[in-house]
Formats: C-alpha cells, sequence, structure tokens
C-alpha cells in the first residue's frame, strides 16, 4: 500500500513503533501529524494551523528537558546542547533518518516536505507525548531519545 493512501490508523501505528511509544489518545497523535493547510482525514474538529500548537508544547518540553539534563550533568555546555540537539536542521535530519517524511500530512499544494515542516512535526509529535503522558518528562525523555536527540553519551 502506498505510504499516501495509508490511514491515519496506520500511520499512527508506523510512528508509535519508530518512536516506541504508545498513545492512549490517539487524536493527538494525529494532530501532530498534520502540517498547517494538510486535509483532515477525519471528521473530527481540527485546527486550521496543524500541529503548531503541539510542537509549540513539544520545543518547550525538548529544551526544558536538555536544559535540566545539561543541569543535572554540570557540563556547562547547556546552551550549546540546547541549541544544537533542539535545533530545526537537527530535529528535521532525525525526522528524516526515522522515516517519518511519509507518515506526515503536508499541504497538498507543497510539492515536497521541507525541512522546518519535519522540525515542526517532530517537536508536535514530543508535544503529544508529553501531552498525552499527563505530562510525564520521563516519557519524553525516552522518545528523545529513541529520536537521538538528548544528551551526548
Amino acid at each position: 500500500m502506498a505510504m499516501s493512501h495509508m490511514s491515519l490508523d496506520q500511520r499512527a501505528d508506523f510512528v508509535e513503533n519508530i518512536i516506541r511509544y504508545e498513545f492512549t489518545n490517539r487524536g493527538i497523535l494525529y494532530e501532530a501529524l498534520r502540517s498547517a493547510g494538510a486535509l483532515a482525514m477525519t471528521r473530527q474538529p481540527h485546527r486550521s494551523d496543524g500541529n503548531k500548537d503541539l510542537a509549540q508544547i513539544g520545543d518547550a518540553a525538548l529544551r526544558l528537558i536538555l536544559v535540566m539534563d545539561g543541569y543535572e550533568a554540570r557540563a556547562g555546555l547547556i546552551n550549546q546542547i540546547v541549541s544544537s540537539k533542539g535545533s530545526n536542521p537537527h530535529l528535521a535530519q532525525m525526522g528524516f533518518k526515522v522515516g517519518l517524511k511519509s507518515l506526515i500530512l503536508i499541504n497538498p499544494s507543497q510539492p515536497t516536505m521541507s525541512p522546518g515542516v519535519m522540525a515542526q512535526t517532530v517537536k508536535a509529535i514530543l508535544g503529544a507525548v508529553y501531552l498525552n503522558s499527563k505530562m510525564d518528562v520521563q516519557a519524553v525523555r525516552a522518545v528523545m531519545a529513541v529520536l537521538n536527540l538528548g544528551w551526548p553519551v
């Protein structure tokens, strides 16, 4: 089956396998996978700006975890790590690397997926994990580790 013809449930199954996290509320994952301007595949109400709000939550959770881990490591490199591991180019690179590209719903007027859309979607997935897990930082940290977004070992 072509990836473009997959249902939201099939896309969610793939994402859950990639990030090694199972959602209790799939609706929030569907929202995370829908970029601005993408057509909704459900009849449920959706946000016109796609996953932007979830991406803001995910960005905040990502930065919080990177700063906390840096503080605990007493590495003195917090700003450097946050600006490299939390950067849009790194988030996009990791999203493409793990195979999220074909699972994201994009604006039909866009011929290809931009790194900006990928980075925003990775953040939105982190935000979705944060909300779905009832704000469990450890759940987000585990997904970050799978996506190589945490502190270097």
